[in-house]
């Protein structure tokens, strides 16, 4: 038993020393995930923003993630300005690369997960009217999943938006 300790020890050891001497401490895959994901959660357009809504909660968010930013895109208006074919697309354009704010283990659900929240500088653009495209950030709760369950390994647990006026 003191053998199988060791050996995770070193394992530990050798990791922790590896991660620390990267020049980013962050799995590149984590925040190429979440920018991603970002992108995709505005990339809506009039005919077809239902199902581009399935493929985001496939590919990227949690069963509870999906169900709020649903409900904060009706909230702010966004899906009843996509039901309209003269205001039927929104895009998000990343203005900036995203960073991992904080990081841990949370519970998620019954079960404790490593959590990393990952800001993105974006501004929203609604049917390519760039110049009054209100700037701001998303965070996203990027949690480790299993991989059968994503093969990335990553799940969005929590999405917010905040807009500057």
């Amino acid at each position: 038993m003191n053998l199988a300790k060791g050996a995770l020890a070193a394992l530990i050891l050798m990791a922790t020393v590896q991660a620390e001497a990267a020049s980013e401490p962050h799995p590149v895959p984590l925040l190429k995930f979440a920018e991603k994901c970002v992108m995709k959660a505005f990339q809506l357009n009039y005919a077809a923003h239902e199902r581009q809504l399935q493929d985001l909660h496939v590919e990227c968010l949690t069963d509870p993630a999906y169900r709020d930013w649903r409900s904060s895109l009706q909230r702010v208006g966004i899906l009843d300005q996509l039901k309209s074919p003269k205001n039927g697309l929104v895009l998000a354009v990343n203005t900036g690369a995203g960073k991992v704010v904080q990081e841990g283990v949370k519970a998620v659900g019954n079960l404790n997960r490593y959590t990393a929240t990952v800001r993105t500088p974006v501004a929203i653009v609604f049917n390519g009217n760039v110049d009054r495209a209100p700037q701001g950030y998303v965070e996203t709760d990027v949690i480790r999943v299993r991989q059968n369950d994503r093969i990335v390994g990553y799940a969005i647990h929590a999405i917010r938006l905040s807009i500057k006026k």
